[in-house]
């Protein structure tokens, strides 16, 4: 089985896949997207409700993965849980052979959440990374791996003198990767990623960009407007209600967008999703020339 820790220290390239989780997914569906997507990319992530929809829990769902030789990137949050509840989850994964996450505070759910529920919110970003690491280092308890921990980073267009201090001082506390949020804007990622560079940040940690393959223009719409930090420019939506076939339209702008990736320096890989059929994220790595060598 490939693992993704692996990957970014020895790719040109990585790429990854997000399972497609809501309340309508059973252990069969993940089966079927884990042999769809599995044997193309070097990981499948996890996500962790980060809209509060109901879905399956992240461990059970890196469980099945895991069953399908598919390496989980299991994506945990300090919205719902307190340290406690982390420090468990956290165990429970490295007892099922989980070896990378993705740790972030978690996004507020908004004002008008039905039914009402009260957030956590104990940890911060930098408090998490401490903690999944300091359960690695621990010898007493062998179950907890030397975890490959990923952050979350946010692109925007910096000023000339800004220095990405935060994802410094998490990459001091264990971080190993740094993924972003879905941006379809590559002038200003290529903005960010200097600055990321010129800190040498990227000498000391993988930097993963998130795109989706978009298959209709009312789902680009929702990800523009709804999706928190979402970088995508009102011609993204424009070119895609126009498209004659706004799935295929879909793929061909993600493949675009993952050339121009591979052009900026310091961008280490990609982690594709879509709010369309898990195909599409297969059409896309096809068509971009980006399957994995042993396929």
């Amino acid at each position: 089985m490939r693992r993704f820790q692996e990957a970014i220290r020895n790719r040109p390239f990585t790429v990854t896949a997000d399972l497609a989780l809501d309340r309508t997914t059973d252990a069969a569906n993940i089966r079927r997207q884990a042999r769809l997507l599995g044997p193309l990319v070097d990981a499948i992530q996890v996500p962790d409700a980060h809209d509060g929809r109901l879905q399956m829990a992240g461990l059970a769902a890196a469980s099945i993965l895991l069953g399908e030789s598919v390496d989980p990137v299991v994506h945990l949050t300090g919205r719902d849980r307190n340290r406690i509840a982390l420090e468990n989850d956290m165990l429970g994964l490295g007892a099922l052979g989980v070896t990378s996450l993705l740790l972030t505070r978690g996004e507020e759910l908004p004002s008008d959440y039905k039914p009402p529920t009260r957030q956590v919110l104990e940890l911060s970003g930098e408090d998490l990374v401490t903690t999944a690491a300091l359960l690695g280092d621990d010898e007493s308890i062998p179950a907890a791996p030397e975890f490959c921990i990923g952050t979350a980073a946010t692109v925007f267009t910096p000023k000339a003198a800004w220095q990405p201090k935060s994802l410094l001082a998490r990459v001091d506390a264990g971080v190993g990767f740094i993924q972003t949020q879905i941006c379809f804007n590559m002038k200003a990622l290529g903005r960010y990623m200097t600055h990321l560079v010129e800190s040498r940040l990227t000498w000391r940690c993988a930097v993963i960009v998130s795109l989706a393959v978009l298959p209709d223009a009312a789902s680009a719409r929702v990800l523009r407007h709804h999706l928190q930090g979402t970088v995508m420019p009102a011609k993204i939506v424009q070119r895609i209600a126009q498209a004659a076939d706004p799935e295929q339209e879909g793929v061909r702008l993600a493949v675009e967008k993952i050339q121009r990736l591979r052009e900026i320096p310091g961008v280490s890989g990609v982690s594709l999703s879509s709010p369309g059929p898990p195909d599409l994220i297969v059409e896309t790595i096809r068509a971009a020339g980006l399957a994995t060598p042993d396929v």
